[in-house]
């Protein structure tokens, strides 16, 4: 019977080397797919404080001023110019004025933040689809995730049905 409990143990070995992997990259892939809409778009407006960390995507202006913000974020020192994707000259100079005419006070609010974001989104929503830039999707990789998890259960489930079988018959 010494043949029969190595078989066991690499059978083990095999299953637990082909769904470990399953699981853990299918995991990964659901995490990444549902966190992708998470992160500004390319119309997105943060507004942060110098010294605040900023994304890869998205306009990062001074929260009182409303200037463009030299940010660090992952791996990345940005400038942002304020300049949007498929916005011509005008477009991206009247978002420019805007600003400047909201922050003559002194101060931008909380609203006046809104505010700004509207008119972008207003402009955004108006350009034709073969210049507007879309927000990532994370469906594919939730789609990926999705298979490679429900394959490595697929595969686990197998295996403890067999290995369950075989317990049962003395083997």
């Amino acid at each position: 019977m010494p043949s029969d409990s190595t078989a066991a143990a690499l059978l083990t070995v095999l299953a637990g080397s082909l769904i470990l992997p399953l699981l853990l990259v299918g995991g990964i892939f659901l995490i990444v797919g549902l966190n992708t809409g998470s992160t500004p778009g390319p119309y997105t407006v943060v507004f942060a404080k110098a010294g605040d960390e900023c994304g890869a995507t998205g306009q990062y202006l001074d929260s009182s001023t409303g200037e463009p913000l030299r940010c660090m974020g992952p791996g990345v020192l940005r400038d942002a110019a304020l300049e949007f994707p498929g916005f011509s000259r005008e477009q991206n100079d009247d978002i420019r004025r805007w600003l400047a005419t909201l922050a003559e006070d002194g101060e931008l609010s909380v609203f006046d933040h809104r505010s700004v974001q509207d008119r972008i989104d207003g402009i955004a929503a108006g350009l034709p689809p073969e210049v507007r830039v879309e927000r990532e999707s994370g469906s594919t990789r939730i789609w990926i995730g999705s298979g490679l998890t429900v394959a490595g259960l697929l595969l686990l489930s197998g295996f403890a049905w067999r290995w369950r079988r075989n317990r049962r018959t003395g083997y």
